[in-house]
């Protein structure tokens, strides 16, 4: 948990840095950074969550670790998608 605590933050502080840059290079530079992160993120949350199981029915939190994890990365999206001006995926 302490990783995707780590992972979230760097997340938060490139955000930071994208939108208070004034130069389009570096904060394109900023947002493939970002989209990179949340990539990170995602798959750091996917191996928290562990292989789902269907015997007996799956541990409780489980469908809302899920639910979280695909929440985060269509907020990562939006975000991605406000700075570059494009539609993320799913809202096309």
């Amino acid at each position: 948990m302490l990783r995707l605590g780590a992972r979230i933050a760097e997340i938060e502080a490139l955000y930071g840095c994208a939108v208070d840059e004034r130069d389009s290079r570096a904060a394109r530079r900023l947002l493939a950074e970002l989209a990179r992160a949340g990539a990170l993120l995602a798959e750091e949350a996917e191996r928290a969550a562990g292989p789902a199981r269907r015997t007996g029915g799956t541990r409780p939190g489980r469908a809302r670790l899920r639910r979280r994890i695909a929440g985060t990365q269509r907020t990562a999206d939006r975000i991605i998608a406000v700075f570059t001006q494009s539609r993320p995926r799913g809202l096309a």
